[in-house]
């Protein structure tokens, strides 16, 4: 059964986001404001245990393509992995709300690709996958750095390490998605239908590892018949 699925795996070629699928102009670095989205497989150590390579890749390999599902349906401008983590980014010209307004909406649509991922793997007699995301907004730095000059753009600073450590707060609190205060606030100011905030009705003061001031955010614990919304 792996070894049929390797090998359909490999002949799909690259996922949306992967080194070559896509190649864009070189162009210096400049400073703007992004929206970054950090989602990775919560307790991927313990699964990889228990799992052979061609598992293993094959685990990555579906993680890629549902999360790619939801990035490219919510038009992110980035899209890079790292081993089991998923780094989208939003930006443009188009107001910094409406780019986090979108960004959840993308997390909760990789709640109901995951959802859907686990339906298959609890067919197929496998254990279930649990997703950990974390959102911030604000200023970065867009361009490459030397060591990955000729490869696809990505973002730098410390708003996409706060990202990435709200995502690591998920563990703490037992939750799917951690926001910032800041990211709710801004999604609080788009006109139209912000219901889906009203998963997200406690704000809560945390240490986050290497900063020295507290971060106020709010974390959610979504029902699966509530992802995807």
């Amino acid at each position: 059964m792996y070894q049929q699925r390797f090998s359909a795996a490999a002949a799909q070629g690259p996922w949306a986001g992967a080194p070559g699928a896509s190649q864009q102009p070189f162009a210096p670095p400049q400073m703007t404001s992004a929206v970054t989205l950090f989602a990775d497989i919560v307790g991927y150590t313990e699964h990889c245990e228990t799992l052979g390579p061609e598992e293993a890749y094959l685990l990555l390999s579906d993680f890629y393509r549902h999360t790619s599902h939801a990035t490219t349906m919510h038009n992110a401008a980035i899209v890079d992995h790292f081993g089991d983590e998923l780094l989208a980014v939003w930006k443009g010209n188009i107001p910094l709300e409406v780019q986090a307004f979108r960004a959840l909406r993308c997390a909760f649509t990789i709640l109901g690709e995951v959802e859907s991922w686990n339906e298959w793997r609890r067919q197929s007699h496998l254990s279930p996958v649990k997703v950990g995301i974390g959102i911030h907004a604000g200023p970065v730095m867009l361009g490459r750095t030397l060591a990955s000059h000729g490869g696809g753009m990505s973002v730098f600073g410390d708003t996409v390490n706060i990202a990435s450590r709200l995502e690591r707060q998920t563990r703490r609190f037992g939750a799917d998605i951690v926001i910032s205060d800041e990211l709710f606030r801004l999604i609080a100011g788009v006109a139209g239908d912000t219901a889906i905030l009203n998963h997200f009705p406690k704000t809560i003061s945390v240490s986050l590892s290497g900063r020295a001031k507290p971060l106020d955010v709010r974390p959610a614990i979504i029902r699966p018949d509530s992802a995807g919304k």
